[in-house]
């Protein structure tokens, strides 16, 4: 009979730490943010509330790291999809298209959620920071995939490509939130995060083309 591997005190803690937020993420989506209790988690986690504070301070802390559990890994999606191709502009652009598609299609559950989240931290500070520190990370991995898109000459970095970024991730959290609200339909999302990812691909090229013309 295998000898049973006993584990360390850091390895247990850590997989406390990993059922509690599987826990977390299956009542989270299926009864809401607001809905669910960390005495409910703990319970479903097998777990007491004890368990829980000395791994998460708060319930934002607990729901902070489920939306990111599920924002890296749909961001991973976006970069199989993207690596599956001919690394063609075109082709890239057909991944994402598909990409935001099947995520619109698959993921209400935790778009919900992030909803919740946004309005329970919006009169705590301190939650409030930990989660644009979050968003900010977001958005660099965000702006490594949509510098693969920039048209030849343009620049890396600056204002404009700044805004680029902003300005499409900012319409893809617009698009998720009609969407979980009823008011936008799948095919019109993917037709507007299309279309705001190519008028800023315009404006950037239009911006190279700008400054190689030769002065009169």
């Amino acid at each position: 009979m295998a000898a049973r591997k006993v584990l360390t005190r850091a390895e247990s803690q850590a997989r406390t730490r990993d059922e509690l937020i599987e826990a977390a993420e299956i009542l989270f989506y299926a009864n809401g943010y607001f809905a669910t209790s960390l005495a409910a988690i703990a319970a479903e986690a097998g777990r007491t509330i004890g368990a829980v504070y000395s791994n998460f301070e708060s319930k934002e802390a607990l729901c902070l790291e489920v939306l990111r559990g599920w924002g890296n890994s749909s961001l991973s999606r976006l970069v199989t999809a993207i690596a599956a191709g001919d690394g063609t502009l075109e082709q890239r652009r057909d991944a994402i298209s598909s990409w935001w598609a099947t995520e619109m299609a698959n993921n209400r559950a935790p778009m919900i959620l992030a909803a919740e989240y946004a309005i329970s931290v919006i009169r705590d500070p301190g939650q409030r920071d930990i989660t644009i520190e979050a968003v900010e990370r977001i958005v660099e991995s965000g702006r490594a995939l949509f510098l693969e898109h920039l048209p030849e000459g343009a620049e890396v970095t600056g204002p404009l490509v700044d805004s680029a970024v902003r300005g499409v991730l900012s319409t893809g959290v617009g698009l998720a939130v009609g969407h979980v609200a009823g008011v936008m339909e799948i095919d019109k999302s993917v037709e507007v995060l299309t279309a705001t990812m190519e008028f800023w691909l315009d404006r950037l090229g239009a911006a190279v083309r700008e400054v190689g013309r030769p002065a009169d």
